[in-house]
């Protein structure tokens, strides 16, 4: 099920490098090949456990990727994926922010308990794409926008952070 994870196909497609990184979401490293002699087991920015492979299903974390052609030094590294490629399950740092904007909302005052369970259910909505994502971030817009305390700012920052581009848009009028 693995799609070209490490090697060249017969097609001349490029190369994914294997990316280290803590179980917060700190990026070791982005290519494991190169630079594997120097990981540290833990991260040297919270300490937190550094893994190479997704705990569900143990496939390599994506890391640089290795156009065609290209000898596999360097490569391009745009962001750090939030879901595992070859399960679709969530990485330890995206279950980690998840559940802190859930704390949050739970902290929220001048929210009824109505709205904090329809804010924790559009965090979840908003981290895909597709129709559910845009109304989850209208009403987390809405929502958190009357809420307007410091854990309320935190929450925005946190959700801004997770959202995929689709919610981002909505959220931030792009």
């Amino acid at each position: 099920m693995s799609n070209n994870w490490m090697g060249p196909s017969s097609r001349g497609e490029g190369r994914y490098a294997t990316a280290a990184v803590c179980l917060k979401g700190d990026v070791s490293t982005p290519d494991l090949e190169t630079q594997g002699a120097r990981l540290s087991k833990f991260c040297s920015n919270c300490g937190a456990e550094v893994i190479t492979a997704c705990p569900s299903c143990n496939a390599p974390i994506r890391g640089f990727y290795i156009p065609p052609g290209v000898s596999g030094v360097g490569g391009i590294f745009k962001s750090l994926a939030s879901f595992c490629h070859d399960c679709g399950k969530p990485y330890p740092w995206m279950i980690e922010k998840l559940a802190a904007a859930k704390g949050l909302a739970d902290e929220l005052e001048n929210l009824s308990s109505e709205d904090r369970e329809k804010l924790k259910t559009a965090i979840d909505d908003v981290i895909t794409s597709g129709p559910r994502a845009e109304a989850g971030a209208a009403r987390i817009k809405r929502i958190v926008g009357r809420a307007g305390t410091a854990a309320g700012q935190a929450l925005w920052k946190i959700i801004v952070d997770i959202a995929s581009e689709a919610a981002k848009k909505i959220m931030l009028g792009g």
